[in-house]
């Protein structure tokens, strides 16, 4: 396999989600090589998770006085904080037999590269179960994974200097505990790659670049023209829509 590694493209949370399911759906079908990608975003955003509700997850007033995009992902987990420069996102889209059938397994073997990177930068993180990434003083970022056919796509958001003050103010954490999962979501600690490394963020998405092109067949990559078209379609009809941002 020759991946593509994709580290470009400055797009809105609506757009970012629309090119997950345009690049899943091109695994799927055959039509791209595997592929990296780190993103770039536009706004400040909460990507929530397919299957939570919208207005237990989203202080709404918070995010409408903050301009803060709300857009629901194709994967499940939890919702996250994100703020341009200041978290770092990457996506793995890869033919689903080139992945471990077990799913942990699957979450450990495919953020492998980002613990080893972040290692080497001098920044004691692991990987605990399920899908997250942690640090003995807390929890670094989490991965969350669909599979469609014969597609995997994992993807993960680690905190790079995130203002945790501004993400408990957007995020329903600790105002209305309702349920006993929200509770303990809102118990983990938050930790920040920036907190344990002097390195800048350009630093460490070079050193993760470095640990997952090791030993692998590559070449630095764009989305097409065709990617691209494609997804604004799709942000537009879909990601950017209350239909589906709303719908629980």
């Amino acid at each position: 396999m020759k991946w593509r590694v994709i580290n470009e493209g400055k797009y809105s949370e609506p757009m970012h989600q629309a090119i997950e399911e345009v690049l899943t759906n091109k695994i799927d079908e055959g039509e791209i090589q595997p592929t990296l990608r780190f993103w770039y975003r536009e706004n400040t955003s909460i990507p929530m998770g397919r299957f939570q509700s919208y207005r237990d997850e989203v202080q709404q007033d918070y995010v409408d006085e903050n301009g803060i995009e709300v857009v629901r992902r194709i994967t499940g987990g939890g919702a996250m904080f994100s703020e341009p420069g200041n978290v770092i996102t990457y996506s793995i889209y890869v033919p689903r037999d080139e992945v471990d059938g077990d799913i942990e397994k699957s979450y450990q073997e495919l953020d492998k590269f980002a613990v080893r990177a972040l290692n080497e930068l001098g920044v004691a993180a692991e990987y605990k179960p399920l899908n997250d990434i942690e640090h003995p003083e807390g929890k670094l970022g989490g991965a969350a994974q669909t599979r469609k056919g014969n597609a995997v796509l994992h993807h993960t958001m680690m905190s790079y200097d995130l203002n945790t003050k501004r993400m408990l103010k957007a995020l329903r954490i600790g105002k209305e505990k309702v349920s006993d999962k929200a509770i303990k979501s809102a118990e983990k600690r938050v930790s920040r790659i920036s907190d344990h490394t002097d390195h800048s963020r350009e630093e460490v998405v070079q050193k993760l670049i470095e640990k997952f092109t090791e030993n692998k067949n590559w070449e630095e990559g764009s989305l097409t023209q065709e990617e691209i078209e494609e997804a604004k379609k799709l942000a537009e009809n879909k990601f950017s829509t209350e239909e589906w941002n709303k719908q629980l």
